[in-house]
């Protein structure tokens, strides 16, 4: 209806960003403190209530610093809980903080309340991770969510500013915290994923501590410290991170930079070059071009059959990157296209079409390998089912055997992995389990003559199902299941949720 607002949001390690269209389709960029464009993806935890965002910021010095929680994006879909004043926080409550805070913001400023978004999170994103997204979803009020990968997204964002273009990219997306190469075919009537690589561990973050290793052994020399006083020492490790994130900035501009640190008493001064960022930080664009010739040949294709690379995300400006790229890539158009927003206008561009106008069409692939484990030959391994680059939908069955006569239950464990098609069985040690099922086995159980058909099904947006059959009997297994809270949980992390400022 007019008046309506269709939200896409980018969750990002560092900074997140919103969008929104209208009704009749116009992009906006919601702006928070100052104006900004950028929304820290950061939260202080206090005895009496939390802070998120530029406040959390604000008052991190006046508050117990060692409760200012970031970075947290790379444990999402993990076990990981921070205990801070007798409760146990998951980074999934702690990102629903900052959803929380950044849709109520908005909802103050327009009078409209969000009760629908698309959320971006990394392609290299697993099941797991996933349902951590959307259970931060419903957990900051979103009823119905929506998840696009962020490369997918800022691909939808290029397109709809570069409506000309036509052909194979290779969308190169650089965040503060993941890595994500996508490589797609842009046609008339949509999008066709061909094929995604990237990692979570490698972003803008990894160039920072490189960063901040190189200014901590000039500080070390000038103030005449030791290692170990920098290890006793988390107010300077916090502030030579900071001088470090503000300087990598500076140096995308300029070919050196200077600085100065307070240190017992003393200003230490240092001086900082390009070339030396350049040369700390060269393995790390070196593992992100393997990862996009991966991704060209899983797609098929050959650097000379690839007719762009769009360079999006923060760090992407780095020069380093760029000059890499046209290095190892001299046949193929390489442009930078809107490095801070592009994610999350695609995400509200998406959204304005799922929830509307459905005028978007996504072929996608299956982003990573998903498969059981079995006895192989006496040894346990993972029987890989549905392979990852694959176009969805896509289903698999398998025919076992119970253990032993009158056998009452099966166990089946479900794990990903990033093995290619072709790869039949996987160590359990490269493969992650994801949940196990319990399964209860009626009727006349015999471990010779039984049959037990456990099928595993992708559909359009990769979401994982499996059934299992023995005896005329079919059970169902929801990998989803655990993103839903049981009443008192719900109401605990709510009202948690809901203290934040």
């Amino acid at each position: 209806m007019d008046g309506e607002f269709y939200v896409g949001i980018d969750l990002g390690m560092i900074n997140s960003v919103m969008a929104f269209t209208d009704g009749d389709g116009t992009i906006s960029i919601q702006r928070w403190e100052k104006g900004h464009t950028k929304f820290p993806s950061v939260i202080l935890l206090t005895p009496n209530r939390s802070y998120a965002g530029q406040l959390a910021i604000d008052r991190k010095f006046y508050e117990d610093r060692y409760h200012f929680e970031n970075c947290f994006k790379r444990m999402m879909g993990t076990t990981h809980k921070q205990r801070i004043y007798n409760v146990d926080y998951t980074p999934t409550e702690l990102f629903s903080m900052i959803l929380h805070k950044m849709i109520r913001t908005f909802e103050e400023e327009h009078g409209h309340k969000i009760e629908r978004a698309v959320l971006a999170v990394p392609a290299d994103f697993g099941d797991a991770e996933r349902e951590a997204v959307m259970k931060a979803a419903y957990l900051a009020g979103i009823k119905e969510p929506k998840i696009i990968n962020e490369s997918n997204a800022a691909a939808i964002s290029y397109r709809h500013d570069t409506t000309d273009f036509i052909g194979k990219a290779a969308i190169y997306d650089i965040g503060g915290g993941t890595f994500d190469v996508t490589v797609m075919d842009m046609h008339e009537n949509g999008f066709d994923v061909l094929s995604n690589e990237g990692s979570k561990f490698l972003g803008g973050r990894d160039w920072d501590l490189q960063l901040a290793s190189i200014i901590q052994k000039k500080i070390i020399a000038g103030a005449g410290l030791t290692p170990r006083d920098i290890d006793n020492d988390s107010d300077l490790r916090r502030r030579i991170l900071s001088e470090a994130e503000r300087h990598k900035i500076i140096l995308d501009r300029v070919d050196r930079s200077k600085g100065a640190l307070l240190v017992h008493g003393k200003y230490i001064g240092f001086e900082i070059t390009r070339t030396e960022l350049d040369n700390a930080t060269i393995e790390l664009v070196s593992k992100t071009i393997k990862m996009t010739n991966d991704a060209i040949r899983a797609a098929g294709l050959t650097p000379n059959t690839l007719d762009r690379i769009v360079l999006v995300g923060g760090p992407s400006i780095t020069p380093l990157i760029r000059t890499m790229l046209e290095n190892e890539f001299p046949n193929v158009e390489i442009t930078r296209y809107d490095p801070i927003h592009a994610v999350a206008r695609g995400a509200a561009i998406y959204a304005h079409s799922v929830f509307k106008t459905k005028d978007i069409k996504i072929r996608s692939v299956l982003n990573k390998t998903f498969g059981l484990k079995m006895g192989i030959d006496g040894e346990e391994s993972v029987c890989n089912l549905l392979y990852r680059n694959v176009t969805l939908p896509m289903s698999k069955e398998v025919v076992c055997r119970p253990k032993m006569d009158d056998q009452d239950v099966l166990d089946v464990a479900i794990y990903e992995n990033r093995s290619n098609r072709g790869e039949l069985h996987t160590p359990l040690t490269r493969s992650r389990l994801l949940k196990t099922f319990h399964i209860p086995l009626t009727g006349r159980i015999s471990r010779g003559r039984t049959k037990i058909y456990i099928r595993m099904s992708a559909d359009l947006e990769g979401m994982i199902s499996i059934e299992v059959e023995c005896n005329n009997k079919t059970d169902t297994c929801d990998l989803g299941s655990d993103i839903y809270l049981s009443n008192e949980e719900f109401s605990e992390t709510m009202h948690r949720v809901r203290m934040v400022q």
